[in-house]
């Protein structure tokens, strides 16, 4: 049994790097084709995750695009440390509002025994800010706003 956990753990460890150099790829694809004015929440964002319960924080990238009527898919990636981690699609539903602005709420379950972590907040053209927590009593903020 443990050996089979231990190779699980090289097999994650040695595909981690192309998981994370196919996210960044299309991340800086995503962000080089960004319109100079963005007038819809679709695109490219980048921010930061903060735990208000252990004051742990990194970086975070996420993708947002359209999935269809009244739905959309946010494509994470997180940091901590030097560690990268993650290529999570969180769909959710939700309906545009006339300023181009978007109210979300939804759950994930994070994989890796993470558990489900809850998230709602608000996405407009230019910024996104969203609270999160966690069955398991974690909480805090995600502030991201588009690259440059």
């Amino acid at each position: 049994m443990d050996s089979m956990r231990v190779l699980s753990s090289l097999l994650v460890l040695l595909l981690l790097p192309s998981c994370v150099s196919s996210y960044q790829r299309e991340f800086k694809k995503a962000v080089a084709s960004q319109p100079a004015t963005h007038s819809s929440v679709e695109g490219p964002w980048l921010g930061e995750w903060r735990s208000e319960m252990n004051g742990h924080h990194g970086p975070l990238w996420c993708m947002v695009s359209r999935a269809g009527s009244g739905q959309y898919d946010f494509r994470y990636r997180a940091g901590w440390g030097q560690l990268q981690f993650g290529d999570y699609v969180h769909r959710v539903s939700a309906t545009p509002a006339a300023d181009g602005s978007l109210e979300f709420a939804g759950e994930m379950d994070l994989p890796g025994g993470v558990g489900v972590h809850a998230v709602k907040g608000t996405l407009k053209p230019a910024t996104f800010d969203a609270r999160f927590h966690s069955e398991r009593g974690d909480r805090g903020t995600m502030v991201l706003r588009r690259p440059e």
